[in-house]
């Protein structure tokens, strides 16, 4: 019986090894092709970012995430920078469709690659990193529609006239411009036609004209109905105009004809003026500090820590040993140690709630003016004092900004990452906290004008003129930044007046000027009625020329400005409220302090190579006389100089120092030199001045 049931088993099993080699005979044609062709993702994402990959570093880019799904997707997706700053967004994408979304970022002033996340829930579907390049000597030109219509097809990129570079084109869409000034960051000019700007709408516009009064360069293919931008930006009939730090330009039709390589200059860099790189010649405090100091939140003393400690070490270990040796009641140490513990660190922790009970959240705000319009640059302190998530409630359209805190402050943020939530109707920052934690956090967006008008003019050796408080508060300690330094005006209340007097002659690169008039709030010399905190000063520096040449700056504070911004338990708020004025030319000859002028290229730049030529621009004011005399006063060392002509490179040699300016090397208000390095390092920082020829004068 035995042997028949095994070879039952072993039939059986041979039946049915035989029917598996069958089966996998069948198959095997089909199982490759199984194998190669996996299900699909049902949602995918693919990104790109700056101009073509393009960007400035420090800079704002727009990342472009372009999500597929073939199912109905709701998610977010969150977008984390070099310093870990997250900006994050809510997605929804029906079943079988694309979308694309557009989110802004800050950069970093190193080299920056961005990480893009894509979430359904809290799990993550896919990721995606962008490798970001450095526009050393590109020209980043971004094109509106009306304009890329007229042109037929944009190219990709030209070869700059001026042998200064190249310049990358782009059509600029109106859904970028709507995101804000800081969506615009990246671009150096942009090309519009006069219908381009007549059909802006009202939050479009306001981005444009904050990207002008930052430095921008608009440049206009006709001289048509420009009535939307300031009367005081548009173009008179020489052609041109200075819109803030920046320049609106008619072009005449050269755009539209392809002369581009013509029309778009080399633009300045933000070393060039007032301070060396990253203008540290104004780090003059810390953000974080000023904001500390305010909220009322420093470190715990350590002695309230360390007395209760030390008195249970020698409770337990010395006095209750004794004392219950001499009771003859050692068992009673099983008792009397959890007992002292508890109430050592009842202690502590009475202590650690009392600390965290003191402080208020506390913000600081750099609010930059400009006709119809400004831009606040905003650092918020908030905490937590029993852990959990704090949030934030900005106005719509602000941006996170944190790149800057990432450089600055010193690790006081402890490698915490704020997010930010940029939303149609509001901005969210929010931040998880332990117990008694701190965090800082930048953002800028827009707002209204600051309403502190300067107007300036030269007086012999002095720069003079006026400025008005035409904001709705008082503001205090005003002061006017110029060539020559700063005057303290005082108080001024709405309405109210002063007057200013500088010196025309510029100061060396690297003088600090805000410590001049201003002692910091947590500068124990600060008289109390004093206001001013010169961290939120020095963080405006790393990212705008704080004294543009050919140009004043006043700034007043003040403690009564609303920002919109919403913090739970409330807040304080400090502002320093800033706009620039150009320096109006008078008398027959142009004056070297009306006069802008920034170093365009040069081999020195953070990522130069070396062996670049410097390169100036320089621009003389609308209303100037062109047929006078110029000359451009070299300094020591420097023996000739190359001017542009508006079709090459004179070789012009110096005088004792001075070269006459040939008008045809005035090409529309703008005369540019370049020095020819050949490997040798020219000091840069020493720039030829331009400035006209008065009548009767002698030169060499």
């Amino acid at each position: 019986m035995l042997s028949s049931i095994t070879t039952a088993r072993r039939v059986r099993s041979a039946l049915i090894g035989a029917a598996a080699i069958a089966m996998a005979t069948a198959i095997a044609p089909v199982a490759p092709a199984a194998a190669s062709a996996p299900p699909s993702d049902p949602t995918t994402i693919e990104v790109a970012a700056g101009l073509d990959g393009w960007y400035d570093p420090g800079d704002h880019v727009v990342v472009e995430a372009t999500v597929t799904s073939d199912e109905l997707f709701d998610g977010r997706i969150d977008v984390v920078t070099d310093s870990q700053a997250t900006v994050s967004r809510d997605v929804q994408v029906a079943g079988g469709t694309t979308k694309t979304f557009l989110i802004v970022v800050p950069t970093s002033l190193g080299g920056s690659s961005i990480d893009v996340r894509l979430y359904g829930g809290d799990d993550l579907v896919s990721k995606r990193s962008v490798a970001l390049k450095i526009a050393e000597a590109m020209e980043l030109v971004g094109v509106l529609p009306a304009l890329v219509t007229r042109v037929g097809e944009l190219p990709e990129q030209v070869n700059l006239a001026t042998e200064a570079g190249k310049a990358q084109l782009t059509e600029l869409s109106l859904d970028q411009l709507a995101l804000g000034a800081s969506a615009l960051d990246i671009f150096d000019s942009i090309a519009a036609t006069s219908a381009d700007i007549r059909s802006l709408q009202p939050g479009q516009l306001d981005a444009l004209l904050g990207w002008l009064n930052r430095g921008g360069r608009l440049l206009l293919d006709d001289n048509g109905d420009l009535s939307a931008l300031p009367a005081q930006w548009r173009p008179a009939t020489d052609g041109w105009s200075l819109a803030g730090q920046g320049e609106v330009r008619v072009v005449d039709g050269r755009a539209s004809s392809g002369q581009w390589p013509a029309i778009i200059e080399p633009s300045g860099l933000s070393t060039s003026e007032g301070g060396g790189f990253f203008g540290f010649g104004e780090q003059l405090g810390s953000v974080q500090q000023d904001l500390a100091a305010r909220a009322g939140v420093k470190l715990p003393s350590m002695l309230p820590l360390l007395v209760p400690l030390v008195i249970y070490w020698a409770v337990v270990s010395i006095v209750l040993f004794f004392v219950l040796k001499a009771m003859r009641r050692l068992t009673l140490a099983w008792v009397a140690i959890p007992l002292l513990a508890a109430l050592t660190a009842g202690g502590v922790v009475w202590y650690g709630q009392q600390w965290r009970s003191v402080g208020k959240p506390a913000a600081t705000a750099f609010v930059d003016g400009h006709p119809g319009g400004g831009s606040a640059t905003t650092s918020v302190l908030t905490f937590s004092r029993d852990g959990g998530t704090v949030k934030v409630s900005l106005p719509a359209g602000w941006q996170s900004d944190s790149e800057l805190t990432f450089f600055f402050d010193g690790g006081f943020n402890g490698g915490i990452a704020p997010t930010v939530r940029p939303g149609a109707d509001a901005t969210t920052l929010q931040v998880r906290l332990e117990p008694g934690q701190v965090t800082t956090a930048n953002v800028l967006g827009p707002t209204t004008d600051t309403g502190l008008v300067a107007e300036a003019g030269v007086q012999g050796d002095k720069v003079i003129g006026t400025v008005t408080n035409n904001s709705p508060v008082t503001l205090h300690q005003v002061a006017v930044f110029g060539p020559g330094g700063v005057h303290l005006v005082g108080t001024l209340a709405p309405g109210e007046r002063g007057e200013f007097s500088i010196a025309a002659q510029a100061l060396p690169i690297g003088f600090s000027l805000a410590d001049r008039v201003w002692d910091g709030t947590s500068d124990p010399r600060a008289a109390p009625e004093e206001i001013a905190e010169l961290g939120i000063w020095s963080n405006a520096t790393a990212g705008r020329v704080m004294y543009p040449s050919g140009m004043v700056r006043a700034a007043g504070w003040t403690t009564e400005l609303p920002l919109g911004i919403d913090i739970a338990g409330g807040h304080t708020t400090t502002a320093v409220l800033t706009s620039l004025a150009p320096i109006q030319a008078s008398g027959p000859a142009l004056p070297a302090a009306s006069v802008r002028s920034s170093m365009v290229r040069t081999p020195f730049s953070q990522f130069g190579n070396g062996t670049a030529d410097t390169v100036y621009r320089y621009v003389v004011p609308p209303d100037t006389n062109l047929g006078q005399r110029m000359m451009l006063k070299l300094p020591a060392g420097l023996s000739d100089i190359e001017l542009w002509n508006g079709s090459g490179w004179i070789e012009t040699k110096a005088n004792k120092g001075v070269v006459i300016v040939p008008t045809t090397s005035v090409v529309q208000g703008v005369v540019m030199a370049r020095i020819v390095n050949d490997g040798e390092f020219f000091p840069s920082e020493l720039a030829p001045t331009l400035r006209g020829v008065a009548p009767g004068e002698v030169v060499p």
